[in-house]
């Protein structure tokens, strides 16, 4: 081997290795401070805080390190998915955003072992090489969907009820109670429902010292959905002008009405058109079912009979 190409092969032996330090350095540089969602801050204030899993002594070893990894796994992007589905699920186990990122790492480290035994198994370790990379993938992944579909559902069952526990409100505060009270009032009668769950928040922030117009906008926050942000807008909107609110909220919940009823309109419009193409392949169907025979006998004897 000639001095130049030992050169060559430090100097490459260099940059791949900076090509690799380099990004995976900048991206676990910086810790980030852990921040607990408002029900478990809620929680902990009032010592109702309850245990997670990261306290069960046999996995907390490795739940450890992953939450050391987690907390310098400075990705914007991810870490904000990741709040925002936390948030709109509800998050009923309390988890902070580095709680549940150090869930997907153990997830993927727990398929990528899995992996790695099921191919030692069946073929021998032959696809090893493939099997971990794609393992530890799938691993983390897949809590990342799950609870991006929880999320969904639930910010789904919270547009539907909207309507109507704005007219509750109305009505309840139609009758003479404030609006705090008409909150308590549908909270105790329905607490599980998911968008008095949120309601329940909001009045905790208000009895912890924040302002009625900053917990709604916390609310608007938590829960992504358009029609929310702008009933919190309206509300505020009305509290600073000094409108009547039993009003706002009547008209903000005839105004959800009338939108839904014209993306009905529009889903059944679409609809019509979508059912085209497969009515016209089950009329071909229909057709060729019914000529084919006729065909054959005409290809076949020359005449159709």
């Amino acid at each position: 081997m000639t001095l130049g190409m030992l050169i060559l092969m430090i100097v490459t032996s260099a940059f791949v290795f900076g090509g690799v330090f380099v990004p995976v350095y900048a991206i676990f540089r910086y810790p980030v401070p852990d921040e607990p969602p408002v029900h478990r801050q809620i929680a902990k204030a009032v010592g109702a805080d309850h245990e997670t899993i990261f306290e069960n002594a046999l996995l907390a070893p490795v739940l450890s390190l992953c939450m050391q990894v987690a907390r310098r796994l400075n990705i914007a992007a991810l870490r904000g998915k990741v709040r925002q589905d936390l948030n709109a699920s509800g998050n009923p186990s309390g988890y902070t955003v580095d709680q549940y990122i150090a869930l997907t790492l153990f997830s993927g480290l727990a398929s990528c072992v899995l992996g790695v035994m099921l191919d030692v198994m069946l073929i021998g370790g032959k696809g090893i090489l493939l099997t971990i990379p794609m393992m530890a993938f799938l691993g983390f992944v897949v809590p990342l969907a799950v609870l991006s579909s929880q999320a969904g559902r639930r910010v789904m069952r919270i547009s539907k009820q909207l309507p109507y526990t704005l007219d509750l409100i109305s009505l309840v505060m139609a009758a003479g109670s404030a609006f705090t009270e008409a909150l308590e009032t549908l909270i105790r009668d329905n607490p599980e429902d998911d968008l008095n769950q949120e309601l329940r928040l909001a009045l905790a922030e208000i009895e912890y010292g924040a302002t009625r117009a900053q917990s709604l906008k916390n609310l608007a926050e938590r829960i992504p959905l358009e029609s929310l942000r702008g009933v919190v807008g309206a509300v505020n909107q009305a509290e600073s002008l000094g409108t009547p609110l039993s009003s706002i909220l009547k008209l903000q919940a005839d105004m959800l009405r009338m939108h839904r009823g014209v993306r009905a309109e529009k889903l059944s419009a679409s609809a019509s058109l979508k059912i085209l193409v497969p009515s016209m392949l089950i009329l071909m169907a229909v057709i060729i079912v019914i000529c084919a025979p006729l065909a054959i006998n005409f290809i076949v004897k020359g005449s159709i009979f």
